[in-house]
């Protein structure tokens, strides 16, 4: 991972300097910064399929990347992590679609605790999302706008799972 996050750091500086002059820190909440240019919001995210990584200088960005062929208990994680409307959206859902449904929401909040700074620790309730008709935010804590100040988005073309979330920082 740490070659894609210095190209993307590379990407984001305008290529100025050899990818091996770019390194990143973290905050105390693992959140990645350049110590130079600190306004510049990173995140990153990696499985077996690959790396995925965004940059924005406007708002709080938030990716996740996820390996949705591992096998899991997704109903029972489902019950004991996400909201209750979560947990009823993958209940209704059989076989890979209901590993899809449960990587998806998973996907999304994870990027979503990346778009304000934050890891699992902060907690996989502080966001809800709904998937259809049409995905959208419909929980997110209120000290970060509530969820008027989210845009959420499932990255469609992977071999795995994966989700962007945009934080207005305005």
């Amino acid at each position: 991972m740490q070659l894609g996050s210095r190209f993307c750091g590379a990407a984001a500086l305008g290529w100025s300097l050899p990818l091996s002059q770019i390194v990143f820190e973290e905050t105390e909440n693992g959140r990645p910064y350049l110590p130079d240019v600190p306004d510049i919001w990173f995140s990153f995210s990696s499985c077996r399929f690959g790396f995925l990584g965004a940059w924005s200088s406007t708002h709080g960005v938030g990716v996740d990347l996820e390996d949705e062929t591992r096998n899991l208990e997704a109903l029972e994680l489902a019950h004991r992590f996400f909201s209750e409307a979560e947990a009823n959206a993958i209940e209704r859902k059989d076989g890979l679609e209901r590993l899809r449904t449960f990587f998806e929401l998973w996907c999304l909040k994870e990027a979503a605790l990346k778009s304000i700074g934050e890891g699992l620790p902060f907690g996989l309730d502080a966001f809800e999302f709904e998937l259809d008709p049409n995905l959208r935010v419909v929980h997110a804590p209120p000290d970060h706008g509530g969820p008027e100040q989210f845009d959420a988005h499932v990255i469609e073309g992977t071999d795995g799972c994966a989700a962007l979330i945009t934080r207005s920082l305005a």
